[in-house]
């Protein structure tokens, strides 16, 4: 992964990319536990549980390199 791509990201949290998309913050809960779905990043200090962020354009390519039928 191309950090200086990280860098120029804009972040989004569970509750923001779950809005967006109409999904359970569960539900991506759950797929990072899976490892599978979108990518995300985790920020974490030892001994504490952490901030998710998943990157926009890990978002946008996800969309993009799973979509089921082409509008």
């Amino acid at each position: 992964y191309n950090l200086w791509r990280f860098f120029m990201n804009k972040l989004l949290t569970a509750k923001e990319l779950s809005e967006k998309l109409n999904l359970s913050i569960s539900k991506l809960a759950i797929d990072r536990m899976k490892d599978r779905g979108i990518p995300f990043v985790k920020f974490q200090a030892q001994g504490q549980r952490g901030a998710v962020r998943y990157p926009m354009s890990e978002v946008q390519a996800f969309m993009e390199n799973n979509m089921k039928a082409k509008a």
